[in-house]
């Protein structure tokens, strides 16, 4: 056996698998495509839904709603450098419909990118459930 079909063989396997896009509705498994891993046994994932396109610039629209602890919440925010926000942000007609941050939410964003606000993150205080919204397209 030559190399050469090997790795056309290969390459015709990864153009194939690279460019199938994923659509799940599974809450872990929407964590995990969004994560790159499965959620840690201390952050409970009760809803998820998660949509990514066969592209390879990897454009995805994540909703999650969590509880997790405060501390995994609290570097959460660090990390993606999340800040609180007040404005007037109307949710999309076609979100799941179990996605409905209380009002007693925390809302946080990234800031605007290309002069739109994209995603949402939301976190009640008092029962220490999260939403999260994120959008990359």
């Amino acid at each position: 056996m030559t190399m050469r079909p090997l790795i056309s063989t290969l390459s015709l396997s990864f153009l194939l698998t690279s460019c199938m896009g994923v659509d799940t509705s599974d809450p872990k498994d929407s964590f995990k495509y969004w994560a790159g891993q499965m959620p840690p046994d201390s952050l409970q994932v009760i809803n998820g839904q998660y949509w990514q396109s066969g592209h390879l610039t990897k454009e995805y629209i994540l909703h999650l709603k969590l509880k997790p602890t405060e501390e995994w919440w609290n570097e959460y925010v660090k990390q993606n450098n999340l800040k609180r926000v007040r404005d007037n942000w109307t949710k999309p007609s076609d979100f799941p419909d179990w996605f409905r941050p209380s009002s007693a939410s925390r809302v946080y964003s990234q800031g605007k990118r290309n002069g739109f606000n994209d995603s949402r993150y939301f976190r009640d205080s008092a029962t220490g459930i999260c939403y999260i919204y994120e959008i990359q397209l």
